[in-house]
């Protein structure tokens, strides 16, 4: 007798999604990833995969984390980031490379939209299926059996597991958790990435009064810059890209002219505007079968640069518990393996969202004072981000059968 194949939707084709269903299909479910956009759009931004992300990859595929490397930039172990004041003066050099773990596992950046093509081949090669233009409308549960999933075109699609993976302003955690909007952090993301020959090519940190600009190789010559601005929410999202960036460059007139000529020198296509927003942790992220996942569970803030690396985990985590509870001798144990992933992983991102929001208002100071104190902060430890080292250790579960 057959046993039976469990069935999941995951809401969602971002980095989690994608990165859940290719975890979720190479442990035996079958696996229909729903997305609202008609067509996997390119992403001009750029993301930093820490070793913990990296790893978490590895654990999804070999071939993942192969093909990541090779889109990406592999920050060696004696690779540095300049750490400067607006004023071009070198507050430090930190030694971004000795994130890398002891076995090898680097940090890499990388375009956004290569780190999403890397999956979309993971999550092919794992035997997942992907429709796009559609939207989950609401879902039904059942004391213990499947879930019926309610489209937006009227049908209605039914599944053992529903993974969340919709975003920040995830309809499935307000259907769940009615808790409503996310936190307005206090400022504006303007992002893009600019080809060139640049004084600092392995990257740098760049800190004025309420701007910080982050920028990372991705490519030979090419920079991925992220613009933190502090703002009132929604003053530099109506500008709309083109006009976010000049009004950037407006801004730090007064820098380097090479951190200018980064911002200008982007195609006005590839910029993207977004204010930052978290949530304040919850303890509660499943709803009878179904489960949240990635920023739909956990946003952050991004000065850290663990959004894409939490949800990375957090697919190898879901993983690896349903297929020790759900898929392994076929005893569908749904309850069991959510509430090992709930507690595991709500412990780790509780930490890391708390840590991100503190590291973005000591990184968006604004006033003398603050600056001050950042600027000395990250003189005497020689790097930005105190936690960083702490936070990307982390205890890779295995998917293997």
């Amino acid at each position: 007798m057959t046993a039976k194949r469990f069935t999941a939707t995951v809401v969602g084709g971002g980095i989690g999604g994608l990165a859940a269903a290719a975890a979720l299909a190479r442990c035996g479910l079958e696996v229909t990833v729903v997305e609202r956009a008609q067509s996997f759009e390119p992403a001009g931004s750029g993301l930093m995969l820490y070793p913990n992300g990296v790893a978490a990859a590895d654990a999804i595929s070999r071939r993942l984390g192969r093909r990541i490397r090779e889109s990406g930039h592999v920050i060696g172990p004696e690779e540095e980031r300049l750490l400067l004041s607006a004023s071009g003066r070198i507050l430090a050099r930190e030694k971004i490379g000795r994130l890398g773990w002891p076995d090898g596992t680097p940090p890499i950046s990388i375009l956004r939209t290569a780190a999403q093509e890397s999956l979309i081949a993971a999550v092919s090669s794992a035997g997942a299926e992907v429709r796009m233009g559609t939207v989950v409308s609401d879902y039904t549960t059942t004391d213990r059996g499947p879930i019926s999933v309610h489209l937006s075109d009227g049908s209605t699609h039914t599944a053992d597991l529903l993974v969340a993976a919709d975003g920040i302003w995830s309809s499935v955690r307000e259907r769940m958790l009615a808790d409503g909007p996310p936190r307005y952090c206090g400022y504006t993301s303007v992002r893009s990435h600019t080809p060139g020959n640049w004084p600092w090519p392995q990257g740098f940190v760049a800190n004025g009064n309420g701007v910080q600009i982050f920028a990372a190789p991705v490519a030979d010559g090419t920079l991925y810059w992220t613009a933190k601005i502090t703002a009132p929410p929604g003053t530099w999202r109506q500008l709309g890209p083109e006009a976010a960036q000049r009004r950037l460059a407006e801004l730090i007139a007064g820098w380097p002219d090479p951190i200018v000529r980064l911002i200008t020198g982007s195609d006005p296509a590839d910029v993207a505007v977004t204010d930052v927003h978290d949530r304040d942790p919850v303890s509660r992220w499943v709803d009878g079968r179904v489960v949240l996942l990635g920023d739909a569970a956990h946003p952050m803030a991004p000065a850290l640069g663990q959004a894409a690396n939490m949800a990375l985990e957090d697919a190898v985590v879901l993983a690896s518990e349903l297929r020790t509870h759900v898929v392994n001798g076929g005893r569908g144990d749904f309850g069991t393996a959510l509430r090992a992933y709930q507690r595991q992983r709500v412990e780790r991102t509780t930490r890391v969202v708390l840590l991100s929001r503190r590291q973005g208002l000591l990184d968006q100071g604004t006033g003398t004072v603050r600056s001050l104190v950042r600027n000395t902060a990250m003189s005497l430890r020689g790097r930005k981000d105190a936690a960083l080292h702490e936070v990307t250790r982390w205890a890779v579960p295995a998917l293997a059968a």
